[in-house]
């Protein structure tokens, strides 16, 4: 089980070994506020560290100007820059595919150095307003936290939220296991399995406060095979949120949308619901 909360403020990003965290900021220097001091935690702690945004090496330099050791740990490889295209958010193809890459090579190069683990900075200014680049950019987040549920890496993602509608950072933060309380407050989300593939977690209470995030998560959720989801975190789900989870399985049929611990009152909706509706026929439920 991966470490889930809601944050005032940053100061515990990256106490999990898979925390995949999310900020929205207003700007250089609140980013830089939250980004020092997650790179400071990796110092005391002897991890590698990596910083990746669409801003050029000098930018990236000056962003860490009061990191302490910032110059030595250059010099030493501990700490590294990377600057990138603002792709993140993109569906498919080779930009995602480089994005999952770096993370996997940065892992591994952290491990090979003598490292535990890296830390990883991602920072985005590009803008997302409505619901279709919502999906877009979740999808792409739900692809990296399949990753970080996997590999030795810490993952702070920075929004510029002036670029993001509410909505939008919203959904982001629905998908990341560590966030900021403004953003969503609701203690529900959605998170990748770090033992099994195919395999989401999703916890806390689903209902009308929710509704939205979580149809944005199950549009934007990659599909492997059978898709499997671990609910004995759930603690409510509402009738809306079953039509959901019966209108995913209907769309991704004829793969399986298999529910491990569903709450009684799901597994009764399900099997009350199936004569009247054909998609929740496709929902498989598993005590």
């Amino acid at each position: 089980m991966r470490w889930t909360s809601t944050l005032a403020t940053p100061g515990w990003v990256g106490q999990g070994w898979h925390d995949h965290a999310c900020w929205f900021h207003t700007g250089r220097q609140s980013w830089c506020d939250v980004l020092v001091p997650f790179f400071t935690e990796a110092i005391l702690r002897g991890e590698a560290m990596l910083y990746v945004s669409d801003k050029s090496v000098e930018e990236l330099t000056e962003d860490l100007e009061t990191l302490p050791g910032r110059d030595a740990l250059l010099l030493t490889g501990q700490l590294r820059f990377l600057p990138v295209e603002p792709v993140r958010g993109m569906t498919g193809g080779q930009a995602v595919a480089d994005q999952l890459g770096t993370l996997r090579s940065a892992a591994a190069d952290a491990v090979e150095a003598g490292y535990a683990r890296v830390r990883i900075a991602a920072d985005s200014a590009h803008p997302v307003q409505g619901r279709a680049d919502a999906v877009r950019f979740v999808h792409s987040e739900l692809l990296i936290d399949e990753v970080v549920a996997r590999t030795p890496v810490a993952l702070l993602c920075g929004y510029d939220g002036r670029y993001l509608d509410r909505r939008a950072a919203a959904a982001l933060a629905f998908v990341h296991p560590v966030r900021q309380h403004a953003a969503f407050g609701a203690g529900s989300g959605l998170y990748a399995e770090p033992d099994a593939t195919d395999f989401w977690h999703v916890y806390g209470e689903l209902d009308l406060a929710s509704r939205d995030v979580f149809e944005i998560a199950l549009d934007a959720l990659p599909v492997h095979g059978d898709v499997h989801m671990k609910l004995h975190e759930l603690a409510f789900i509402d009738v809306g949120g079953v039509h959901a989870l019966a209108d995913f399985a209907e769309r991704i049929s004829p793969r399986r949308l298999v529910l491990h611990d569903p709450p009684t009152a799901l597994r009764r909706i399900v099997e009350l619901s199936r004569a009247d509706f054909p998609a929740m026929r496709r929902v498989v439920a598993e005590v």
